[in-house]
């Protein structure tokens, strides 16, 4: 196994990952076996050039209620420096038959924000928890679920050791309490490399926030278990919350510290500390040296590698109060102690599960990067995306409220989908009938559309934490390159979808014969399908329709809102020559009247 230099920079976000579990099977002996006969809808709900929708793991982007599902995402449709970036919000009701709202092309906010969680309120109102350019938290809110005006306001202000406005950063929100009023978040101070401050005597202090009455009052505190003797700080993102009636917990996974939670049975008065996995070093200084005999496992050079998390995770409680944290797993190392960094190791393979009944440092694996071809190996291309999470990360779990059935959807690297230099990531959902006790780790369904292209990448998945009904829904975001804009790569700047999909929860148990359909609203229906071949294309293009189009015309149109392409169709099949335009994605609209379909047009 090879490492890599964990980047020592300063967020927007920043660390790794690793190979082999502490306990569970390895690779070799799961069998990924896919029999398929499930439709899922497909629906593209938003739009983003900003496109880290996180540093590691994802908040709550998804809220499902008996109102409906809200819906989102990091959102701007400018370029750098993304000045008009905030929430993008989508809804859909609760029937099967409701579709999703149109896509938005404004954020909820009034400012710049970053960071959102959305929560329904006991009371009927809906908010987004968020970050702002600087000072306190910010809550945007509507009186009702769905529908009415946003308003946006702040938190109350924390102070600093010099008697400044605190700044806080990267928040996780829920809501709970027996009348679902109370908010409880999760943040960090804003660590010196983003302009803060020592907090406690901590670069970014772990900060808690609770409001009992839906937000109009607060309280702050930290927690002695987690203050400046026990941690030198926290990382962004890094951190996931959930509460259920009055049972609310945290998890923070860490890299080179212990990944813990706290957890409370009284909506946040009193709290336990428990630890998942013990790091061999407290606070561990970096180039100080890792103790060889306590190593988890060695590379293949030999050197001692030592197992925790990615820093990418989730935490869920059921209707009974049971307790379940997932994680990508993360092999880490500092074998230079010259060299002013660590390393971590991005091929590790293996989604963890812990339930407070494993105690410390006892992990389950419940699904993988799967060996598609079967070949005993995974076999990807030399360089790696850069989202610095396990090949197999990002998890997002819900419950059923139905019957308990916990779902889990996570972002896997693919083998045999590849640009030529990079694999993409695709969306799998791993299950539980049994409250946790077995997985169905060799038969996850992969919902990524369009399975007989490798052309999509599908990061960021976010499930509500609470399904109702038989309907799964699920949002995530693609584009047609591995990698990010805003981080990690720097690939050139893209629009990336939001794409929701829509599957029946019962069918997942069998995952059998996957169809995916489009969506969408009746007047859009009235056109054909059409695709686009190839796509990406440095060429030609081929625009081949489905049916004929009565007085249709089809247009091209850039991101800066050139119309490259304006012609009548002629037929069923268009040939577009694109070989002179500017590398880039180009919106291909094909109209007729009052209504359009549009797809997207990736030229190298």
């Amino acid at each position: 196994m090879v490492a890599a230099d964990i980047p020592q920079v300063n967020f927007t976000g920043t660390e790794e990952i690793p190979y082999m579990p502490l306990t569970g099977q390895h690779l070799g002996d799961i069998q990924h076996v896919e029999s398929r006969e499930m439709v899922i809808q497909r629906q593209i709900i938003g739009l983003t050039q900003y496109d880290l929708q996180s540093n590691y793991g994802v908040d709550d982007r998804s809220y499902s209620s008996a109102t409906g599902t809200s819906a989102g995402w990091i959102m701007s449709l400018e370029t750098s420096p993304f000045s008009d970036r905030g929430t993008g919000y989508n809804f859909v009701g609760p029937d099967a038959s409701n579709v999703w709202d149109e896509t938005p092309y404004e954020r909820i906010e009034d400012e710049r924000i970053g960071w959102p969680s959305l929560l329904h309120t006991g009371d009927g109102g809906e908010h987004a928890i968020s970050h702002g350019g600087t000072g306190t938290l910010v809550m945007t809110s509507r009186d009702a679920v769905g529908s009415g005006y946003w308003t946006t306001n702040h938190l109350p202000e924390m102070l600093d050791a010099n008697g400044d406005v605190l700044w806080n950063l990267w928040p996780r929100a829920c809501n709970g309490g027996a009348d679902g009023n109370t908010i409880h978040v999760i943040c960090i101070s804003a660590p010196e490399g983003n302009g803060g401050v020592l907090y406690g005597g901590q670069d970014g202090a772990l900060i808690y926030m609770r409001s009992t009455d839906a937000g109009a009052n607060w309280t702050q505190q930290t927690f002695a278990e987690t203050d400046s003797s026990h941690f030198t700080g926290f990382t962004a993102d890094s951190y996931a919350i959930h509460a259920e009636g009055d049972n609310v917990a945290f998890a923070v996974f860490n890299g080179f510290d212990d990944t813990f939670t706290m957890h409370s049975e009284d909506n946040g008065e009193t709290w336990t500390y428990e630890t998942i996995i013990d790091f061999p070093v407290d606070m561990y200084v970096m180039d100080s040296g890792l103790p060889d005999s306590l190593a988890d496992n060695t590379d293949a050079d030999g050197n001692a590698m030592f197992f925790n998390s990615d820093r990418a995770g989730d935490v869920l409680y059921d209707a009974a109060g049971g307790l379940h944290v997932f994680f990508g797993g993360m092999y880490y190392a500092d074998a230079d102690l010259t060299d002013e960094n660590t390393q971590y190791y991005p091929y590790t393979n293996g989604l963890e599960y812990w339930t407070p009944g494993f105690g410390a440092d006892s992990t389950q694996t419940i699904a993988y990067a799967y060996d598609e071809d079967d070949s005993g190996t995974l076999d990807y291309d030399d360089d790696i995306a850069g989202y610095f999470v396990s090949t197999s990360g990002q998890p997002s779990a819900g419950v059923s409220v139905e019957n308990g059935t916990i779902i889990v959807a996570y972002s896997s690297m693919m083998e045999g989908y590849s640009t030529g230099l990079q694999n993409f990531r695709h969306i799998h959902i791993v299950q539980s009938a049994d409250s946790g006790a077995t997985w169905n780790s060799d038969t996850p369904c992969n919902v990524t559309p369009d399975l007989e292209f490798d052309l999509i990448e599908s990061v960021y998945p976010s499930i509500s934490s609470r399904i109702y009904g038989d309907e799964l829904l699920l949002h995530y975001q693609s584009d047609y390159e591995p990698g990010l804009h805003v981080r990690g790569d720097e690939d050139p700047i893209t629009m990336n979808d939001i794409v929701a999909l829509r599957m029946s929860l019962s069918d997942l148990a069998e995952c059998a014969d996957l169809e995916f359909e489009d969506h969408v609203g009746i007047s859009e229906m009235e056109l054909p399908e059409f695709g686009l071949f190839p796509n990406p294309s440095s060429d030609r293009v081929e625009i081949v329709l489905d049916d004929a189009v009565v007085d249709g015309r089809l247009r091209v149109i850039a991101l800066d809102g050139r119309i490259v392409y304006d012609a009548a169709v002629t037929g069923r099949i268009e040939r577009l020559n694109v070989g002179a335009w500017a590398p880039g994605v180009y919106a291909v609209e094909l109209s007729s009247g009052a209504t359009s379909r549009v797809e997207r047009l990736l030229v190298r």
